[in-house]
């Protein structure tokens, strides 16, 4: 994997700017969502703070994915289409489980020009490998926790606004779904385990 140079993070920055202003814009004028607050530039939210619902406090966290990814990272996924591979890190997503379950992530992926769209519960039981990166921007050496998901498992959709039209359902209906026994709706191409019976007089509890 190659290792991120200075002129990756201008790039990175530059970009991500007309894309925060892209989707503040579209949440601006939601008729299911009123943005509170813009929070992009802070390291301890995440991006977007929202009325949803219900009155129901919402947070959305944006990313995205600009090219593809490195045969590196593939080699971590083998079973996963490489166009469809994402990689979040570790505390992106204890950030985004904090928020709770009104949280989302929204993510832009750029080379097959789409929008990928989380829950926060979708996002827990969404498939993935860990990878610890290991830094050399720094005498001292650091490991970063790195996830690599399959962005066919998330909701996908052309527009950014059928995207936020999906959260705003979401947020709807997860009053009863979160309280739920049973397994977590599936999104995009989920792949299920089906899990036997257990046999009588076997396992109980």
């Amino acid at each position: 994997m190659r290792e991120r140079r200075p002129s990756d993070w201008i790039v990175d920055l530059t970009d991500r700017h007309g894309l925060e202003g892209q989707v503040g814009a579209a949440l601006d004028v939601h008729q299911s969502f009123a943005l509170l607050q813009s929070s992009t530039n802070s390291f301890n939210k995440l991006d977007y703070q929202l009325v949803g619902p219900g009155g129901r406090l919402c947070e959305l966290e944006l990313k995205a994915k600009r090219q593809p990814l490195s045969p590196g990272w593939r080699r971590l996924r083998p079973d996963v289409d490489p166009a469809d591979l994402f990689v979040l890190d570790e505390l992106a997503l204890r950030k985004i489980v904090d928020a709770g379950r009104y949280a989302f992530l929204l993510v832009r992926d750029l080379p097959q020009d789409r929008w990928c769209l989380w829950s926060a519960g979708h996002l827990i039981v969404a498939s993935r490998v860990r990878h610890g990166r290991q830094l050399t921007t720094t005498t001292v050496s650091t490991v970063k926790g790195k996830l690599v998901f399959d962005l066919s498992e998330a909701d996908t959709f052309k527009s950014l606004s059928t995207a936020l039209d999906t959260a705003a359902a979401t947020v709807r209906s997860l009053e009863t779904r979160w309280t739920d026994i049973a397994p977590w709706p599936q999104g995009g191409r989920t792949r299920w385990t089906d899990i036997a019976p257990w046999p009588q007089g076997g396992r109980t509890g």
